[in-house]
């Protein structure tokens, strides 16, 4: 073992080394490895599957930076020459096969593009970009300033209200927005195991002294141009077994596509050893979760084919058990919808549902698949139980959303003993933590801000504590020192000795902990949803601190050298009323913040991450959720306590409110017209397939594009079919708008157009030859405001991102600019037009009328620290609001 040790460092010295002689280092000792091998040995056709991989990921790397990528375009379009955008829409998921021809083409297309790129890092280096400043007066605050309560600000989704927009360029503050990261370290005597959600880097082992990586487990997915999305994640908490790691994918593209997975990982080596199917998940989730033994693999399971004919996306509603030496499914028993993670138990597995029912189920029985002898015990809770279940030698402890904590005989489900405690939160999906058996004690943190401190044995409270935010997170504790964390990202220490008393709090970082704490007798791990691991002495002391992605620090930046993979992940738009400021999360939670100071007024939980904006109307937030339940919230805009809620399916669109109706598009291919005030459905219409994009509204016609190919004019009021029109492709993450009688139109393709609303009549294409218009366009006082994508990049993430001034009336363009790419442009009051890019770091003030040359001025710049991807910014009192990938949403003055 020493001299695997020895031999393994010795690798690493050699390539620190090798990559030092790079005269303009990335930042990624990997990839500057590489970039020298591509100077001396021509890329062949073994070699280029991991190097294009690689290539892709540096244009990504230079973009965050803000380098100038234009000579990387001709590279990006030879490679889509014959490359497939994917192949579950081509080939039915089967991997492409390439001629000879290709072969040579596709291995010269790389080292072209590494030279490209390198131009493109001694630029950065040599002359790295400007970030124009502002010579604008402060704005002075008008307290009468038109309210933002829809995405793009309207029911026209115009992108222009009269609010006035920002003139300094400059930070007001930061609101931290975290990942829905609930993966948890886990300890194997001095190795730290922790799972990475990158496209290159997926699980880590880590010396739990130091918090040196051992080794690292790597993936090189199959290369198509829709590559983040066709590349598995890992968001999993890993388990542990005698000679292997385990963890679970999650992605997109369904069940053809490749992310399906439970992967079995080389305890020694860090080597995948094989991959088992356990079916698709969604990245949207959050938790792909599954629990393992050397016997059994069982996992949560439902279909999520949302690119399916027609579309399927369900919650998990099915436990599967898998042989762990074969791999062959042993059974599969439907629980209903379940947020809660399965624990297994030698044989007996636990597991609850979301309407309350807890299970205790035989892992070793052969059963006919519907046989209920599956079930061991069960037993009906008073509320959802959405939580992970605790187990010792005798019982099984949960707590559910109606504030009771329970405790069961772990054989036969009767209840010991239970205990409701005061003022559960009607805003938490979950309302209990996991909770934590020590010392006879059972502890338990909840949405409520209170950490309870139970007998076990008897259920008697014994102390209850204030935390200073919801907590989340599982404590854990080492003889008389109990940890716990909140989701204001604090850690408590306290002192279990004689009676339980907080000896210590301390901050963790800026963003909240989701993730189960973890501790040994020396250290105690905390993973935040910053995807940052720290590593603190029982005393508190931060003795390490580890980024469970692949990055590296640059002027206050976190630089990305690998991408998270799967999709997109900060996409909610925010919405502003009356001083507030309302947007939804990747981590389920919707929130309203004062617009001015940051300040958190009230945050709301919902079962799956939130992809649109929480829109207003007459005091009430409408919202939906994509990817975990099927539930449509209404809740109230000042206090966040829900009003009601129905059962449309997933939601990734904003809904539009309008006359007393909401109108929302699901991922199952239905549209949807409910009551404002009961949420009643009025009526509903199915589509062929999803519906990603927004409805829009104007007079008496609602307007839906679909992945259908089509855009249909509906009667607001009955739902009857006016008019519909074929895309030539779908609208997806770019949407149309409306105003005065005019629709204009984005497609995820080459052209850009302008329909009479009344009629679907052609009033003008704009039509560009490689380009992507798959952002919602801005409209105000004659002109046009659209982007589009140059070069396909990653799929999600473009090479550069266009917006255009465009003549409303001809569709002639006036003049480019950069910005957009999937985040649409807004208007100031004053005609200023705001914009941030998919494909630089910079939100852009931009004075519309040309100058001589042509071009529009730069009036400022502003550095978002990454890119932003389908948030679209609120304007509102002199301020702009918009989420950035570098988990933040930033308020800009």
């Amino acid at each position: 073992m020493k001299a695997k040790v020895f031999l393994f460092f010795l690798l690493l010295l050699t390539v620190n080394l090798q990559a030092q002689d790079i005269k303009f280092p990335s930042g990624d000792q990997e990839l500057d490895l590489m970039r020298q091998q591509v100077s001396e040995q021509p890329t062949e056709w073994e070699d280029f599957r991991l190097r294009c991989f690689k290539m892709k990921l540096w244009m990504v790397l230079l973009q965050q930076q803000g380098a100038d990528l234009t000579s990387y375009l001709d590279i990006d379009k030879r490679l889509r020459k014959i490359v497939w955008w994917n192949t579950i829409f081509w080939n039915e998921g089967k991997p492409q096969q390439f001629t000879e021809e290709q072969k040579v083409k596709l291995c010269k297309i790389v080292d072209d593009g590494f030279m490209a790129l390198e131009q493109s890092q001694k630029k950065l280096a040599e002359h790295p970009p400007l970030v124009k400043k502002s010579d604008r007066p402060a704005y002075a605050s008008n307290k009468k300033s038109p309210n933002w309560t829809h995405y793009k600000g309207d029911n026209g989704l115009s992108g222009f209200t009269g609010a006035m927009g920002p003139q300094q360029g400059e930070m007001a503050f930061k609101f931290p927005v975290g990942l829905p990261w609930e993966s948890a370290p886990v300890v194997d005597g001095n190795v730290v195991y922790l799972s990475s959600p990158g496209m290159r880097e997926t699980l880590y082992a880590v010396d739990i002294h130091t918090g040196e990586k051992l080794w690292t487990n790597r993936q090189t997915a199959e290369i198509m141009m829709d590559q983040i999305y066709n590349t598995p994640s890992n968001m999993s908490t890993p388990v542990v077994l005698e000679d292997v790691v385990m963890y679970r994918e999650c992605g997109s593209r369904g069940n053809k596509g490749p992310s399906r997975d439970l992967v079995y990982v080389d305890k020694k080596t860090g080597e995948t050893i094989r991959q088992v199917e356990a079916g698709h998940v969604d990245y949207r989730v959050g938790l792909p979760a599954f629990s393992a033994n050397e016997k059994y693999a069982i996992f949560p399971h439902g279909v999520q084919d949302i690119e399916a004919v027609p579309a399927i996306a369900q919650s998990f509603n099915r436990i599967i058990c898998r042989d762990q030496q074969s791999g062959k499914k042993l059974w599969d028993f439907n629980i209903g919808h379940t947020f809660c993670p399965p624990v297994l138990d030698g044989n007996q597995v636990y597991v609850a549902n979301q309407i309350g029912y807890v299970y205790g189920m035989r892992a070793d029985l052969k059963l006919f698949p519907a046989s209920s002898k599956r079930l061991a015990w069960q037993f009906r809770a008073k509320g959802s139980v959405n939580e992970e279940i605790t187990y010792d030698d005798r019982n099984v402890y949960f707590g559910d959303n109606a504030g009771f904590v329970y405790a069961l005989d772990k054989n036969t489900g009767a209840e010991r003993w239970s205990y409701q405690v005061k003022n559960p939160n009607p805003r938490a999906f979950r309302h209990f933590s996991k909770p934590l058996v020590h010392q006879g004690k059972l502890i338990v943190g909840g949405a409520n801000q209170e950490l309870y401190i139970f007998d076990k044995e008897n259920g008697n409270l014994e102390a209850q504590l204030r935390m200073d935010d919801w907590v989340r997170a599982q404590p854990t504790a080492q003889n008389d020192h109990l940890f716990v964390a909140t989701m204001k990202g604090s850690l408590y220490h306290i002192s279990l000795k004689n009676k339980a008393k907080i000896k210590d709090k301390i901050k963790i970082g800026n963003h909240a902990v989701l993730a189960d704490l973890v501790s040994t007798d020396q250290y105690v791990l905390v993973n935040d949803t910053d995807l940052k691991t720290r590593c603190y002495d029982l005393k508190g002391k931060l003795k390490w601190e580890l980024s469970q992605i692949a990055c590296f620090e640059k002027n206050g930046n976190r630089i990305l050298t690998d991408q998270i993979a799967g999709g997109a992940r900060f996409m909610s738009k925010p919405t502003v009323v009356d001083g507030v400021l309302y947007f939804g999360t990747p981590m389920r939670f919707v929130y309203a913040v004062d617009a001015k100071t940051g300040e958190e007024l009230w945050k709301f939980e919902a079962g799956a991450s939130q992809c649109g904006a929480p829109v207003y109307d007459q005091g009430k937030l409408y919202f939906g959720v994509h990817s975990g339940e099927d539930e449509f919230y209404c809740v109230d805009a000042k206090t966040g306590k829900p009003e009601w809620t129905q059962d449309i399916g997933w939601v990734f669109g904003s809904p539009n409110v309008s006359d007393g109706m909401v109108y929302v598009p699901s991922i199952d291919g239905n549209v949807n017209a409910m009551d404002a005030e009961t949420g009643a459905l009025i009526w509903r219409h199915r589509l062929d397939r999803s519906i990603c994009s927004e409805p829009m509204l104007e007079k008496d016609q609602v307007f839906w594009g679909s992945w259908d190919h089509y855009l249909y004019a509906m009667d607001k009021k009955t739902g009857h079919i006016n008019w519909k029109f074929p895309l030539d492709g779908g609208t997806d993450s770019g949407v149309p708008i409306v105003k005065n009688d005019r629709i204009y139109l984005p497609i995820g393709g080459p052209r850009f157009r302008c329909l009479n609303a009344l009629s679907g009549e052609v009033l003008w294409e704009y039509f560009e030859q490689g380009a992507t218009f798959n952002v919602t366009p801005a409209y105000h006082d004659g002109k046009v405001f659209a982007s589009t994508w140059r070069g396909v990049g990653l799929g999600g993430i473009c090479v550069q991102s266009i917006l255009y001034g465009m003549d409303a009336e001809t569709g002639e363009v006036l003049w480019e600019h950069p910005g957009g790419g999937l985040s649409g442009p807004v208007v100031g009051a004053d005609g200023t037009v705001y914009c941030a890019s998919v494909s630089d770091p910079f939100f852009y003030a931009i004075k519309p009328e040309p100058t001589e040359d042509g071009s529009p001025q730069t009036l400022w710049m502003y550095d978002l620290g990454n890119k932003v991807e389908e948030s679209t910014p609120a304007l509102y009192d002199g301020m702009a609001y918009v989420m950035s990938s570098d988990g933040y949403l930033h308020a800009i003055k």
